[in-house]
């Protein structure tokens, strides 16, 4: 049966020493795989073979550097063909680490770890608070609590047009955690959340995923 979904789960230098990306890859691939195969990959010379047929990319990467490396070059030049033929991606919490300085994944995912500027609060249990934008993910969706970091004060790419669809408040302010695009034929998500398995404890967090999902793979 051919892979619907494909899960980057981030090793070597699209890894760091913080988040089990293995761990929390394996949570993903049990509670998207109902709706189609999955397939887990580690390494960025895997992914061209491995996306062969599949509509839905999952990136749950990082990287402990801030320099770019040539595998950097080649996942853009896969992701783009991806994209291109409509493939719909989902970023999922460390991913706005990964792949440092690559243009053509900062303006997809539409934001970036700012070294010296974003951080996160302790993890722990948090409050999610839903916006007020009407989208078919969040439609019938609540506030809810996860165990989980809460990226705070995260580089917003300027023209890049996305709807935050969950935020977090910190210091005063509201930051933005889940949030939706298109480009061209392609469904974008960026969910924050997703530290390790506790985060896919939370039955808020559990229904947040399954709507994304049917979400990118044009179900709703």
């Amino acid at each position: 049966m051919p892979v619907d979904t494909v899960i980057f789960s981030g090793e070597g230098p699209h890894a760091d020493p913080w988040h089990p990306l293995s761990e929390t890859s394996a949570a993903i691939a049990k509670l998207v795989g109902d709706a189609g195969p999955v397939a887990i990959v580690t390494t960025v010379d895997q992914l061209e073979a491995a996306l062969d047929g599949a509509r839905l990319l999952v990136v749950n990467a990082s990287a402990d550097r801030t320099a770019p490396i040539p595998q950097d070059e080649e996942f853009g030049r896969v992701l783009d063909a991806f994209l291109a033929r409509s493939g719909s991606l989902l970023a999922t919490h460390s991913a706005t680490i990964a792949f440092p300085q690559l243009a053509t994944w900062r303006s997809t995912v539409g934001a970036a770890w700012d070294h010296g500027r974003t951080f996160h609060p302790p993890i722990g249990t948090s409050l999610i608070r839903r916006t007020d934008i009407e989208h078919p993910i969040t439609t019938g969706l609540v506030d809810f609590e996860v165990h989980d970091e809460r990226y705070t004060d995260l580089e917003l790419l300027d023209g890049v047009d996305v709807e935050t669809l969950y935020v977090h408040d910190e210091g005063g302010d509201t930051h933005p955690l889940v949030w939706a695009r298109t480009a061209g034929s392609s469904r974008i998500v960026y969910n924050a959340l997703g530290h390790d398995a506790r985060s896919y404890e939370s039955p808020g967090h559990v229904e947040l995923l399954r709507r994304i999902v049917l979400w990118l793979r044009h179900r709703i």
